[in-house]
């Protein structure tokens, strides 16, 4: 189902700069966008069809909105956007993490598929999941701090994806929820959020 069209150019991404060091102390305040309803998309909720017919081909000013109903998980969608993408940064967020994840994300950098990973943690990971967070630590630029977002950024010189969604980096057989924004604005509003909550968190 689509709606209307619109036509938005993609710019590079702009990393907010550190302003001096955070203490733990400091709490982050509440933020928020107001999206323009004019963006076109995509609705997808079949729990019969495969990740590569249910979400198909991204489109520059097309939103894509998704049940995954046990399909694929976060990192899976990644590994298939890349695909389409082509080599790029990720930066994501993350409440658990599977080892299989892991193994997926380090083979994408050993190719050059993934230009770049970092990842933003919750605390709890640590001692729920020490085996993962280990691989974690030995691998991937990651900061921890009380999370519970999942959210990954896909980024190159001609794309800015946002993906914001229920899913973790992990599998399972429940029904997920998600959105895949390729809107700028909504890119850089969530760079900016992940980016402060990382210079933040503890590694």
């Amino acid at each position: 189902m689509l709606l209307s069209s619109s036509t938005i150019k993609p710019t590079l991404p702009q990393l907010p700069k550190a302003k001096g060091k955070h203490t733990r102390r400091e709490k982050l305040q509440p933020v928020s966008l107001v999206e323009d309803t004019t963006q076109p998309s995509t609705f997808i909720s079949d729990r019969e069809i495969a990740l590569t017919k249910a979400i198909g081909k991204i489109e520059h000013g097309k939103n894509t909105h998704y049940y995954s109903f046990g399909n694929f998980n976060l990192v899976r969608l990644i590994v298939y956007l890349l695909k389409q993408l082509g080599p790029s940064h990720v930066f994501m967020s993350s409440y658990s993490f599977s080892t299989k994840s892991i193994h997926q994300l380090n083979h994408l950098l050993e190719k050059k598929q993934l230009l770049s990973f970092r990842v933003l943690l919750d605390n709890r990971v640590r001692s729920i999941s020490p085996k993962p967070f280990q691989m974690i630590a030995a691998s991937f630029d990651y900061r921890c701090t009380s999370v519970h977002a999942k959210t990954a950024l896909i980024y190159n010189d001609t794309w800015q994806i946002a993906i914001v969604t229920s899913q973790n980096a992990t599998d399972n057989p429940k029904m997920e929820r998600g959105i895949i924004f390729t809107d700028p604005e909504i890119f850089q509003f969530d760079l900016q959020n992940l980016t402060n909550a990382f210079q933040r968190g503890t590694t």
